[in-house]
């Protein structure tokens, strides 16, 4: 029972996190015209209302930016302007960051993107 209770404290989510397939392809550009440089190395996880990505450079809380997500097999990528949330740099000199989007990703959209934990 205290286990149960340590794990709902842990993820209060509203969405579940999926791990992205490993052909899944991700872009971040800065703003929303998607005129800027790619800055994203991975997507390290995705759910229906936002992501989770490594990236080249720094973003501030609040800077808007436009994802781009191509599942496996799939001709057009899934384009989703959102809001970095949180940022922080890692040993490596890297930056992984949190989006949230401004519209929810769809389910169909999220099953071809990713995959369930375990």
């Amino acid at each position: 029972m205290e286990q149960l209770k340590q794990t709902i404290r842990k993820n209060r989510r509203a969405n579940p996190r999926r791990f992205p397939k490993s052909s899944t392809r991700a872009t971040c550009r800065r703003g929303y015209l998607g005129l800027r440089p790619n800055i994203a190395f991975s997507l390290l996880d995705v759910s229906e209302t936002g992501a989770r990505l490594l990236v080249k450079e720094s973003l501030a809380k609040g800077e808007e930016v436009e994802l781009g997500l191509l599942a496996p097999g799939c001709v057009r990528e899934f384009s989703l302007p959102g809001e970095v949330v949180w940022c922080v740099a890692t040993a490596a000199g890297a930056h992984c960051i949190g989006v949230q989007f401004q519209k929810r990703l769809s389910y169909a959209a999220l099953l071809d993107l990713g995959r369930l934990p375990g």
